[in-house]
């Protein structure tokens, strides 16, 4: 959920809103392929990892238009434009937690599946004026998967089945002013956040409204931008949930919050312009519907209620090309770090003490260079931006 690598992946603001490289003016038409993945791990005993993970690899395509401001205002955005881009892709799912003979209380788990991704942003701004622009933008990210799951029972049995479904729906009302070489923005946001977990155990049906507001300030100097961007939403989500044997129906509430510092720096050939920037993005959420671990779908069937509170550090690199007037090409690769501690609280009664995984985000990059990195969470993207009108 959130802003992390997969459900964003190559849907931020950043690439949907076009806040890095500065967006051409002219009708345009876009297409790329991306690929990407997030593994979460956990030491669930000592020397011994269990890992989970999501692999998606996404079509984008997209079409729209921009009007350059005038002179020297502003710091690359248009001062009007309108802007659709849809994605869509498989995903493959997979999780497992061996047994070990010193802990023979421990159960073998193993999860594997496939899922989807259906993503779209849209965007529109309007020029008031020669310095200022309002600008709307919807952005909705959703994954849903259905997993097979082995519980306790040997190789290439199944026990369950488990859905899984995380979705984040967020609109935005701002304004921006340009000066010479700079601009600011400030905008409203609200997002609606959904997480889903349906298992033989459990079944989690959790959902509900944020708000919150973000800002930016962007610079152009000669060759130069700079770009720093907050963004923060707080509020709570309602809960549904219900676990075996009973099923009875639990219902509340618990506090949800998505807050994200960002800051790039770009610079620019006369046909070459290169981006790289860093963020800091931290997720607080009562669910996990995302590379969900052997050892959290055992202890959520056990009655169990999750909070996770995910801290990353992201960054990447983007270049982009004119080889003729008609044609750009964009290279793109996000590189993600980061710590999710998820607790476990007892949400039947039972007065059990609370459960903490400490969970380490990672990807499954192969090695090489990768490996010497961390095994980051990681992103590729390759695109085209066709010019079709002035």
């Amino acid at each position: 959920m959130g802003i992390d690598l997969v459900s964003a992946c190559v849907f931020c603001a950043a690439f949907m809103l076009g806040t890095d490289l500065s967006t051409p003016p002219g009708l345009t038409a876009d297409m790329g392929l991306s690929y990407a993945t997030l593994s979460r791990k956990y030491e669930y005993i000592p020397g011994h990892d269990e890992t989970s993970d999501v692999t998606p690899k996404f079509v984008v395509i997209g079409i729209g238009n921009a009007i350059a401001p005038s002179g020297d205002l502003g710091a690359g955005t248009p001062a009007s434009e309108w802007r659709l881009r849809f994605a869509v892709g498989p995903s493959h799912d997979e999780a497992a937690r061996r047994p070990n003979v010193n802990y023979p209380d421990l159960v073998q788990v193993a999860a594997k599946g496939n899922g989807r991704y259906e993503n779209f942003a849209a965007l529109g701004r309007f020029r008031l004026g020669e310095s200022d622009s309002v600008e709307a933008a919807v952005d909705r990210r959703s994954h849903k998967a259905t997993d097979l799951v082995n519980i306790d029972l040997s190789d290439h049995s199944v026990s369950e089945e488990r859905s899984l479904g995380a979705e984040r729906l967020d609109g935005a009302l701002g304004w921006r002013h340009r000066w010479n070489h700079f601009e600011a923005a400030l905008a409203g946001r609200w997002a609606r956040l959904t997480g889903f977990n349906a298992t033989a155990g459990a079944n989690m049906n959790n959902s509900g409204s944020i708000f919150g507001f973000d800002a930016e300030g962007r610079m152009h100097v000669q060759r130069w931008t700079a770009v720093l961007h907050f963004e923060r939403l707080s509020g709570s989500a309602g809960l549904e949930e219900q676990y075996f044997p009973s099923f009875t129906q639990h219902n509340g509430s618990a506090p949800a919050l998505l807050e994200a510092f960002r800051a790039g720096v770009g610079y620019s050939w006369p046909k070459t312009d290169l981006f790289v920037s860093a963020t800091y993005d931290r997720q607080q959420l009562p669910w996990v519907s995302l590379a969900v671990l052997g050892s959290e779908t055992v202890t959520m069937d056990d009655g169990f209620h999750p909070d996770s509170n995910n801290k990353e550090y992201l960054f990447d690199l983007s270049a982009r090309h004119l080889f003729t007037p008609y044609l750009r090409i964009q290279a793109s690769i996000w590189l993600g770090f980061g710590d999710d501690t998820v607790t476990l609280t007892d949400a039947v009664g039972g007065g059990r003490a609370p459960i903490v995984f400490d969970v380490k985000r990672r990807g499954d990059f192969g090695g090489g260079l990768s490996k010497a990195l961390g095994s980051p969470e990681t992103v590729l993207y390759v695109g085209a931006s066709f010019l079709v009108g002035r």
